[in-house]
């Protein structure tokens, strides 16, 4: 299936990206100390990044669970307890998402 696939495939730049800073930051934690600037400056950088992360994996999530529900809408039928309960999950799913925006979390 096509959404497992997209589901699966990691954003590879954004992860290395993320580990390479973590490196920098273990680096200058043992040299400079957790007050330094450049440690300080990195450690938000950080945060944004795995902050990024987690907001795309949730979008992932968000069309698989919404093209999950099309295709079991599509076999069995608008009214079906399946089909209610994937697009109670996709409600869900995009509830929390829009929370999580609202706190400031993405």
């Amino acid at each position: 299936m096509k959404t497992k696939n997209d589901f699966q495939s990691e954003n590879m730049k954004l992860l290395m990206e993320i580990f390479n800073l973590k490196l920098t930051l273990r680096e200058l934690y043992m040299q400079k100390g957790p007050a330094s600037s450049d440690y300080i400056s990195q450690s938000i950088k950080l945060n944004v990044l795995i902050k990024e992360y987690f907001e795309e994996k949730t979008l992932s999530l968000i069309s698989m669970s919404k093209a999950e529900l099309i295709e079991i809408w599509k076999q069995k039928g608008f009214e079906h307890l399946e089909t209610i309960s994937a697009s109670q999950e996709l409600d869900e799913l995009i509830f929390k998402y829009q929370k999580l925006q609202q706190l400031g979390s993405f």
